[in-house]
């Protein structure tokens, strides 16, 4: 009983998804809510455009002549949000949605029941059924909004016009809210199933199998993405195994990929907040820390995760695993990937150089051919 009843309260709340896969597609949501709604806007600034053309020339439509103009103007002005907005405060993108749904309501009670009292309110019943298909949000909002609607259109027809077309007009309306939230709900019900399921696909495909990081070609473009989108800066980290080959060849692969799976698990430990952790051929790793970071913070992740490094030993106790590191900077060190992982590339084989087993920082690229240990990086930390 309590299964069905989880199952139910996720298909009103989440259309049949869990609130974590629900969250994981929910940028994808939005920005298909935000080309829903500008191609939306698009259309009804042609029709309400044409409207307001015919009303010069038409008698019967002059009457309406300042609604087409207002409600024309208003969706022109959603279409321009809509282009400013891209991947920026897409938070603002479902009440803008709901703010353009409310003026096409708006508008439909207005004609159906004050300015046209005497035929049947056929524009908003089609919108009962058409609106609720445009937009992807969670059901139980979208039925909760038209629900409000309808009810509201209801109160202003039984006032505004004769009883027998009222009580017409709401059985119609309620007849078309009943077929539209259905239609609507199976509808977005397949469309985030199939989301979700591209999302799995695609994480099948990008994730690397034995160390749970992505892939390189993943990594690539999802940190180039991040470097377009964000403009925030991090810090880019390439790591080696040291002497990974020798360790493979003399105690198996098998040994091998447990050192590898292992490395990946204290990688993913030592940096949570990021999902930018990739395994670039056989022992390179990278791993991408967005945003501004503190010295005391990037020091005790690193010593935490050569530490936890070390403590991987071969069989026979002979040889203990330790991994190289280098690091660039961005902006300090450019803002684009090929020029971040050339310093951190740099840094990384001054590591190797200094003996192995450490972390090195490559300093600003104007002073290109001298790389920073960690003393001369604590000074770019603490700016």
């Amino acid at each position: 009983m309590k299964k069905l009843l989880y199952k139910h309260l996720c298909d009103l709340v989440y259309g049949g998804l869990s609130r974590q896969e629900y969250l994981e597609i929910k940028d994808e949501v939005l920005e298909k809510d935000r080309k829903s709604l500008s191609m939306a806007s698009v259309c009804l600034v042609v029709m309400f455009i044409g409207l307001f053309l015919g009303s010069l020339y038409s008698e019967l439509m002059a009457v309406n002549r300042l609604a087409y103009g207002l409600v024309g103007i208003a969706f022109l002005v959603i279409r321009l949000v809509c282009q400013l907005m891209k991947k920026r405060v897409r938070w603002l993108i479902v009440p803008l949605w709901y703010t353009a749904l409310t003026l096409i309501c708006a508008y439909a009670i207005i004609l159906n029941t004050v300015i046209r009292k005497d035929i049947s309110a056929t524009t908003f019943c089609i919108i009962m059924i058409v609106a609720p298909l445009l937009i992807i949000d969670r059901p139980w909002r979208v039925f909760g909004y038209f629900g409000i609607t309808a009810i509201i259109f209801v109160l202003v027809a039984f006032h505004q016009k004769p009883y027998y077309l009222a009580f017409t007009d709401t059985v119609n309306v309620l007849c078309c809210l009943f077929l539209g939230s259905f239609i609507h709900f199976q509808i977005i019900r397949t469309k985030l199933q199939e989301m979700m399921q591209k999302r799995y696909i695609e994480r099948e495909r990008d994730t690397d199998k034995l160390t749970g990081c992505l892939t390189k070609a993943a990594f690539q473009r999802r940190i180039e993405e991040n470097l377009n989108a964000s403009g925030q800066g991090g810090i880019l980290f390439v790591m080696d195994l040291d002497y990974f080959k020798s360790i493979n060849d003399n105690y198996g692969h098998v040994f091998g990929d447990m050192v590898l799976r292992t490395v990946g698990e204290y990688i993913r430990e030592s940096f949570p907040e990021t999902e930018l952790r990739g395994r670039f051929g056989g022992d390179e790793f990278q791993v991408w820390l967005p945003g501004q970071h503190g010295r005391k913070e990037i020091g005790l992740r690193l010593d935490g995760l050569l530490s936890h490094i070390r403590s991987v030993e071969t069989p026979d106790g002979r040889i203990r695993v330790s991994v190289s590191i280098g690091a660039s900077v961005s902006p300090e060190n450019g803002t684009e990937y090929p020029m971040l992982f050339e310093s951190a590339d740099a840094a990384l084989y001054t590591a190797k150089n200094l003996g192995r087993g450490r972390y090195v920082f490559c300093p600003e690229l104007r002073m290109k051919g001298k790389v920073w240990g960690k003393r001369e990086w604590d000074t770019i930390l603490s700016k």
